[in-house]
């Protein structure tokens, strides 16, 4: 590389310097750690009286200088090599100054890199502005900088207004440009750090934090000083730099900063992520929504790396939930009018469900980042689903501005995903991220009952088709019916229960009863309103086959439901079905009832071949489970940390 000073090449090319106080010894933690942090850096120690104790017997090579600039100096003028200042008793991890030295070799116009310190102003971890004991919970330098840097994504270094902390590593290339450092100035040699940063940056020079790297000052070697910067300091670099002031407390207070967005991401890979989730959907009837959002909670809260999970509710837990929100990291609490503050902060806030109207502003007050989960655009789609145009028109709207304000918009497949592109939604590709859900909330061996309302209505015993789900239009419950009469015309013995709340917009009700009326054996056809978690369960053990002649979907699960309980299901296989269920060995060619009862037939005449249709859907399951739908949507809320919020907003610091 030309203009390259000569020594100066490849990431060994380090000199670490330390400054020893009165007590030596106070420094072989340094020393001890240095070896492993770079083993092949050279280390230089002196002190004022020249007494090292035991510092050249563990590695340090003697020095005489009278101040760690002084040193500084010393070093870079003989080596010309990047130089590692350590001005306190700082504790490296192994590895610590690998990326660092990589970012000088990869970035000629980087000053100085530093570091996260318990100790360290605004780089103080896990805390800005807060230094604390070394030790975070039961995680030391090692840990903490293991899960800085195995739990991604990868943060790449911030800029910061200066350097800053117990050790700061200063670039050779810098130090050709600006010259040395200030050997006359206030007794710490912090200040000196900080006047070098600022002369850097008049030259156009940079500082960066190194976000995967956290050095210790264990309170033990040696006694705190007072904060950073003291009185004379704060003079001494404000008359040489009349922006230093302002840069202080800029970077202090700041929430959007490039500081403060890594130093967020940095925290939650340490401490856990802290989550929100709309909840408000747990109501009394658990339909595919319901399932959805529980079973993502649960799986959130099962990962170690999610510390804790907040769930608002719109009413009392209900019984379905009642298991996954009695979990010890789960705190679930009814909230008024979509206000969340009481139970923030969170790092993330999640609505799983339609976001027909944008979070409430408390979101943003309790969260660092919002994301909203799109399952479909069939209401987008359909003003049958709507009381009146003004209110299809408002409902539009409505996700409109909700995916537009979120910081990300996940969506439950790839076919969502390319209507979102269809629509031109307000949402840049970059905010939008395709998490498939879950299939593996039902097992099989679950607890059935006999649907009261199924007894009540007086269905007899003997096989039956099984339609589940909401008498939406799109859910096509009258060709199932139409299907169904055409397999007893062709002398198949079968009645059809269709199962399912009743919506009081765009349903297919009128066309049901048409269908029905058509049917010379039409009382072979039972009506029920939605039914219990046990009900639901012995439908789907006890049919002969399901149909799910739904044409607009976001993922669907009943295909999985039902193979989980041995049962065969009958679907069209388009868009997102046919993108997650694979190919089947049977399905219908189309939507006609004669198509879906042709695919019927075939499956109830033939066990092996029903037995096959249940193992390929069990089989295509297998990828999606709700542990992997909760570990990308955890890389989703980590990827957003990383990134500055949604249009620059300010975002709450805690």
């Amino acid at each position: 590389m030309t203009g390259q000073p000569a020594t100066a090449a490849g990431a060994a090319s380090v000199v670490a310097v330390l400054y020893a106080g009165d007590q030596p010894e106070s420094y072989a933690p340094t020393v001890a750690s240095l070896r492993r942090a770079c083993p092949e850096a050279t280390i230089l120690a002196a002190s004022a009286s020249g007494n090292l104790g035991p510092l050249p017997s563990m590695g340090a090579r003697p020095a005489s200088a009278g101040s760690l600039p002084a040193l500084v100096n010393l070093a870079w003028s003989a080596t010309r090599s990047h130089v590692l200042a350590v001005g306190d008793t700082a504790v490296f991890p192994a590895g610590a100054l690998g990326p660092a030295l990589a970012t000088l070799e990869r970035w000629m116009h980087v000053a100085t890199v530093s570091f996260l310190g318990n100790m360290a102003a605004f780089l103080s971890f896990p805390h800005r502005n807060q230094g604390v004991s070394h030790q975070i919970e039961s995680l030391d330098e090692e840990s903490i900088t293991r899960l800085l840097r195995s739990t991604g994504p990868d943060l790449d270094p911030a800029p910061v207004p200066f350097a800053i902390g117990s050790a700061v590593l200063l670039s050779s290339y810098a130090l050709s440009a600006v010259g040395p450092l200030a050997e006359d100035g206030p007794a710490r040699a912090l200040a000196s750090l900080v006047d070098f940063s600022l002369r850097a940056r008049a030259r156009g020079f940079v500082d960066v934090v190194d976000p995967s790297t956290f050095c210790a000052r264990p309170f033990d070697l040696a006694p705190v000083e007072d904060p950073w910067p003291s009185p004379p300091e704060r003079g001494w670099l404000a008359a040489r730099h009349p922006a230093f002031a302002t840069l202080v407390d800029e970077e202090s207070r700041s929430t959007t900063s490039a500081l403060a967005t890594v130093h967020r991401a940095a925290r939650a890979k340490v401490l856990g992520l802290r989550v929100l989730v709309d909840g408000t959907c747990l109501g009394p009837k658990e339909m595919g929504t319901q399932v959805q959002t529980i079973s993502l909670i649960g799986a959130l809260a099962r990962r170690p790396d999610v510390a804790s999970v907040a769930v608002a509710l719109a009413t009392e837990v209900p019984r379905y939930a009642e298991a996954v929100l009695a979990d010890p990291k789960v705190r679930a609490r009814p909230v008024t009018g979509d206000d969340v503050s009481a139970l923030g902060p969170a790092d993330v806030g999640h609505r799983p469900f339609q976001p027909e109207r944008p979070l409430h502003a408390s979101w943003s007050a309790a969260a660092a980042r919002t994301v909203v989960t799109l399952q479909d655009l069939i209401a987008y789609h359909g003003a049958a689903y709507h009381p009146s145009p003004a209110a299809w028109s408002a409902s539009r709207d409505g996700l409109r501005r909700a995916v537009a304000e979120a910081d990300g918009v996940v969506v439950i497949s790839h076919d969502v995903a390319a209507r979102v592109a269809q629509e031109r939604l307000p949402v840049e590709a970059e905010r939008t991220f395709v998490v498939q859900n879950g299939t593996d909330h039902l097992h099989g061996a679950e607890a059935a009952a006999v649907p009261v309302e199924l007894l009540a209505r007086g269905s007899a015993a003997g096989r039956f088709a099984l339609v589940l789900g909401t008498n939406y239009s799109h859910k096509n419950r009258d060709l199932a019916v139409a299907a169904v009469a055409e397999l007893r015309r062709r002398g198949l013995a079968l009645g059809l229960v269709m199962a399912g709340a009743a919506v009081p917009f765009g349903s297919s009700r009128a066309a049901e009863s048409v269908a029905a009326a058509a049917d010379r054996d039409g009382d072979g056809v039972w009506s029920i309103p939605d039914v219990t978690s046990e009900e639901r369960n012995w439908l789907l053990r006890h049919a002969s086959v399901v149909l799910y002649p739904t044409s607009a979907e976001g993922f669907g699960l009943i295909p999985y439901e039902a193979a989980r309980f041995g049962t065969p299901t009958v679907l069209v296989p388009f868009g997102p079905l046919a993108e997650v269920v694979g190919a089947l060995p049977v399905a219908a060619a189309d939507w006609s009832p004669g198509a879906l009862a042709d695919a019927a037939e075939a499956l109830v005449a033939d066990p092996a071949l029903a037995d096959a249709q249940v193992a390929a859907a069990l089989s295509a399951g297998t990828d999606f489970t709700w542990d992997a739908t909760a570990a990308k949507l955890v890389a989703v809320y980590r990827s957003l940390l990383a990134q500055p919020a949604r249009g620059g907003r300010e975002v709450p610091w805690h």
